[in-house]
């Protein structure tokens, strides 16, 4: 039948149409390819008719009955389906943006790679719809009840999803951008590969969340939950994570260059490859399975495990963290505290690949008696043994390695104007002042040059109560003297001059900048030193904007650094 005749059937209305196809074939009624707009066809009857490839605009479909009809790949912009059957309609393709759907029945409507943007769902159920592979940009959802619904790969950018219960929905490789999810229910969400730039998850229960390969790039996470969110290849970059819950969350190879700790998230914390895993990854552990229990030569040689497995990192430190019983026989756990400057995740596998790899050598015992006999007497003397060549081992690997430590540079002021026969014996009182209060704090690697001092610590706050004390002790002995702090990767490396050990990296260069730019007497330290420190109650850290003596990386000499200057609260 002529579309155009079709056409005008459909303007004489409602009434008029549905007696009129009562005797027609559903057969000879295809639309395909026309197009209407602002056309009233409330009540009509368009039901397993063929529409296919239509442009319809700004027409009303009020109470009309759509049931199996075929709209695939149409246009509908801005068409009013309020209380209309859309049972089983084939939408595939389609655009319907700005589009009412006010109370339509959307049971079976078929939505694949449909566009449903800028529509107002509100009080509408759409659980249980096709939301795979469609836009829904700029829709309003909120409070919908869409628990375990698929919105894998769908467009959702600026979508309200305000109190909406999104619990173990899937939102893989979705577009989140400008989504709002305040108040929303998350737990258990699928986040992965998801883009969330700049989203604001403020104070939302994140509990057992999935981010994994996620951009989360500037998102607000302030007093967040993520106990147990997974993190994994995630990027982190510019979060706001004041107040956030940690506890048994997966953050293995997550992406951070910086992040906001403080409420008001302005306060920048830069991180180096890797290093915001370093600090913050859940410890790492190592577990070894023994059938039936745990032989005595079995128990005797785990300290020598340990130190093999710390000599062949150097850097890290391991412990043994449990010995149980479990169903079949013994479970041994080790735990690593300090992961050095290795890739955690790399270095969980790394370390349980080499912890099998002995355990087998221990387990051979059992069935060697003779061997079995021999190790049991002479366990001793191989411990004896092993160790000198543990330690040379642990040499040959020190050269050359990386770690993340606190670096404290201290240098005297007016040391070239001291007179020849005052220098020996003021440099004796300083040496004889600094030496108890390093050993009191644990002081690693110390270097004195002169006038200056270099020493490092494994603790953020020892370090500082450290400088706080030199501080005052030299201050009232008579000296004046300018102290810098800083924190981050250090290289051990042989210094070629004293035949020794020596410390190389940004975290010396900035410790030592920090020094020059400090007024006399005083200690200053960078953003990280603040922020890491311990118990951050023991100090009082007072903002300060210093100018560059020299310059370091991409500083230039004069440009101006934000520091703090540090007082000790009871030292």
């Amino acid at each position: 039948m002529d579309k155009n005749q079709l056409i005008e059937e459909l303007k004489k209305g409602a009434k008029s149409w549905n007696s009129w196809r009562k005797d027609r074939p559903v057969g000879d009624l295809n639309l395909d390819g026309v197009e209407l707009t602002h056309i009233n066809l409330d009540e009509i009857d368009l039901s397993k008719i063929s529409i296919r490839n239509t442009r319809i605009t700004h027409c009303s479909f009020k109470h009309a009955d759509l049931i199996s009809t075929n709209l695939e790949g149409s246009i509908l912009h801005n068409n009013d389906f309020s209380y209309a059957k859309l049972i089983a309609t084939n939408f595939t393709k389609c655009d319907l943006g700005g589009s009412i759907l006010y109370h339509a029945n959307m049971l079976t409507t078929i939505t694949c790679n449909t566009k449903l943007e800028n529509i107002d769902f509100k009080g509408h159920d759409i659980s249980g719809l096709i939301l795979k592979d469609i836009s829904l940009a700029g829709s309003n959802l909120e409070g919908q009840q869409l628990a375990r619904v698929d919105f894998s790969n769908s467009n959702l950018d600026g979508v309200n999803f305000q109190r909406a219960d999104l619990s173990n929905t899937i939102m893989t490789g979705t577009n989140l951008m400008n989504a709002n999810l305040k108040d929303a229910k998350l737990t258990g969400t699928i986040f992965k590969s998801a883009n969330l730039n700049g989203v604001d998850l403020s104070c939302i229960d994140l509990y057992k969340a999935d981010f994994t390969s996620a951009n989360l790039l500037n998102c607000d996470l302030r007093e967040a939950n993520l106990g147990k969110a997974k993190l994994s290849r995630a990027n982190i970059t510019g979060a706001k994570l004041w107040k956030i819950t940690t506890d048994g969350w997966m953050i293995s190879e997550v992406v951070c260059d910086f992040a906001y700790w403080n409420k008001a998230g302005k306060e920048k914390t830069v991180y180096r490859n890797h290093e915001f895993e370093r600090i913050f990854a859940e410890s790492i552990n190592i577990e070894l399975r023994y059938p039936y229990r745990l032989a005595d030569h079995e128990l005797a040689t785990l300290p020598i495990f340990i130190e093999h497995l710390t000599a062949v990192h150097w850097g890290i430190v391991l412990r043994l963290k449990s010995i149980s019983d479990v169903a079949g026989g013994a479970l041994v756990q080790f735990a690593v505290e300090d992961v050095g400057s290795y890739n955690p995740t790399q270095l969980k596998a790394q370390l349980q690949s080499e912890a099998d790899r002995i355990q087998l050598a221990q387990l051979v015992l059992r069935t060697n008696t003779q061997l079995h006999v021999q190790l049991k007497e002479k366990i001793a003397a191989i411990r004896e043994e092993f160790w000198p060549r543990l330690l040379e081992l642990a040499a040959d690997h020190e050269k050359d390695q990386v770690r993340n430590l606190t670096v404290l540079f201290m240098d005297l002021k007016g040391f070239s104007k001291w007179a020849d026969d005052e220098l020996s014996e003021k440099l004796s009182l300083f040496r004889g002042l600094v030496k108890p209060i390093l050993k009191k704090w644990s002081a690693d690697h110390p270097n004195m040059e002169g006038d200056s001092l270099r020493v490092t610590f494994n603790n953020v706050s020892a370090g500082l109560s450290c400088a706080c004390m030199m501080r005052n002790v030299l201050t009232a002995a008579g000296f004046e003297l300018r102290i810098g702090v800083e924190l981050g990767e250090v290289f051990v490396v042989h210094n070629e001059i004293t035949d020794i050990l020596d410390l190389e990296g940004v975290a010396v260069s900035m410790a030592a900048r920090l020094e020059a730019a400090a007024e006399t007497g005083e200690v200053l330290v960078s953003y990280k030193i603040r922020h890491y420190a311990e118990r951050s109650d023991l100090f009082n850290f007072i903002p300060k904007r210093v100018p560059l003596k020299k310059g370091i990386g991409v500083l230039e000499q004069g440009e101006y650094i934000e520091c703090f200057a540090v007082e000790a609260m009871n030292i």
